[in-house]
C-alpha cells in the first residue's frame, strides 16, 4: 500500500523547490536576453552609421549641395538613430601633401541638431563655427596623417559619424559605448 499523504507532501516540496530555482535563475536569463538584444541593436545602429558616412562622402564628393544640407538631410533620415540628439556628423575636406599626409582645407558640421560634445577625431576645429556650419580655419592649415597616403594635390572628403548608444542593460554595465564610422572618398 502506498502512503498518499507522504507523496503529496513530497510533490508540494518539489514544486516549491522548482519555484525557488526559477526565481534564482530568472535574473540571469533576463540579463542574457537583454544582452543579446543590446548587441543586436548596437550592430544595427553601427550599420546605419557606416551607411551614413558612405552616403555622406559620396554626396560631398559628387554634388554641389552645401555640406550643411547634406549633413542635416543624412542626420534626419538615420532612423532608428536619433542623430539630432545623440549623434553628430562632420565633413572634412582634405588635400594631399607631397609627403603623403593630408592638409585640412575645410570642416563642416550641421548648423542645427547634433550632440556638440561629440568632436571630430580627424581634426577638431580650434576656431569658431560659422552660421553656415563651417569652421573658421587657421591661417596655417593643419596637417594630419591618414592610414592611406594621399597623392600631392589629391582632394578627398572624410565623413565621420558618431552616436552615443544607450544600453538596455545600462544598470548592469554603467558605460554606454560610443559608435563611430569614418569614410574617406
Amino acid at each position: 500500500m502506498t502512503n498518499a499523504p507522504a507523496r503529496a507532501r513530497r510533490r508540494v516540496r518539489a514544486s516549491g523547490l522548482a519555484t525557488i530555482e526559477f526565481a534564482l535563475v530568472l535574473p540571469i536569463l533576463l540579463l542574457l536576453v537583454l544582452g543579446v538584444i543590446d548587441l543586436s541593436r548596437a550592430i544595427q545602429f553601427n550599420n546605419v552609421l557606416v551607411h551614413l558616412t558612405r552616403e555622406g562622402a559620396n554626396l560631398a564628393a559628387r554634388t554641389t549641395e552645401p555640406p550643411d544640407y547634406i549633413l542635416r538631410t543624412l542626420m534626419s533620415t538615420a532612423t532608428p538613430l536619433t542623430m539630432n540628439t545623440d549623434g553628430m556628423m562632420y565633413i572634412t575636406k582634405l588635400v594631399g601633401e607631397p609627403d603623403g599626409r593630408a592638409r585640412v582645407e575645410e570642416q563642416y558640421r550641421p548648423t542645427v541638431g547634433g550632440k556638440r560634445a561629440l568632436g571630430s577625431t580627424l581634426w577638431s576645429c580650434s576656431g569658431a563655427w560659422r552660421a553656415d556650419g563651417s569652421c573658421t580655419m587657421p591661417a596655417t592649415r593643419p596637417i594630419i596623417s591618414l592610414t592611406v597616403p594621399l597623392l600631392d594635390g589629391e582632394t578627398v572628403y572624410a565623413v565621420e559619424s558618431f552616436y552615443d548608444y544607450t544600453l538596455l542593460t545600462r544598470y548592469v554595465i554603467s558605460t554606454d559605448p560610443r559608435l563611430y564610422s569614418l569614410t574617406i572618398l
